[in-house]
């Protein structure tokens, strides 16, 4: 007996220990406070391009900026908009800054999980691109409404990675920080 005693306590240190190396650390936390990273670089001019006589706008969009996690360009939960009229054309150049792999899609809604016009989307949302890779993607803003930039890799999304994009029926392009 108190031989299958120890090795039950052995058992239970050993989890304990794993658990506390973050094998079993579990999903990320679901409440994130939305932050902005304060930097002298933090300008929005960096990020936001517009040409209005051609009816577009190049957005740089940054996981992980400045190392700081679940992140996009330094905000977190919706802290960052990007407001466009309708019918530009939006071309987004992500950069992966992070030490995860990430994605970016353009969505409807929190639960969504595809792209909400075409071509507005890295590839394999799901599995995202790997640490420090790039890719640039253009769609049509063609409809008006809310929606989200945001992370489909699991959990990403949840844990503060996406920000809002509104397409207006007018006005100018812009980017709140």
């Amino acid at each position: 007996m108190a031989m299958k005693s120890r090795y039950v306590l052995i058992l239970g240190l050993l989890g304990m220990g794993l658990s506390g190396c973050g094998l079993f650390a579990g999903p990320p936390p679901q409440k994130v406070s939305s932050m902005v990273v304060p930097s002298p670089s933090h300008s929005t001019k960096r990020w936001m391009r517009v040409n209005r006589s051609a009816h577009s706008i190049q957005l740089t969009v940054i996981a992980g900026y400045q190392n700081h996690g679940f992140n996009f360009n330094g905000t977190q939960n919706g802290a960052m908009q990007v407001t466009v009229p309708k019918n530009y054309k939006v071309t987004i150049h992500f950069v992966n800054d992070s030490g995860l792999s990430n994605s970016l899609a353009v969505v409807s809604t929190a639960r969504s999980r595809k792209a909400a016009f075409p071509g507005a989307s890295t590839r394999d949302l799901s599995t995202g691109l790997p640490p420090q890779a790039t890719q640039v993607f253009s769609f049509r803003a063609s409809r008006v409404g809310n929606y989200r930039l945001a992370s489909l890799v699991p959990e990403h999304e949840v844990s503060g990675m996406w920000a809002r994009l509104v397409i207006t029926s007018g006005g100018k392009p812009s980017l709140h920080l």
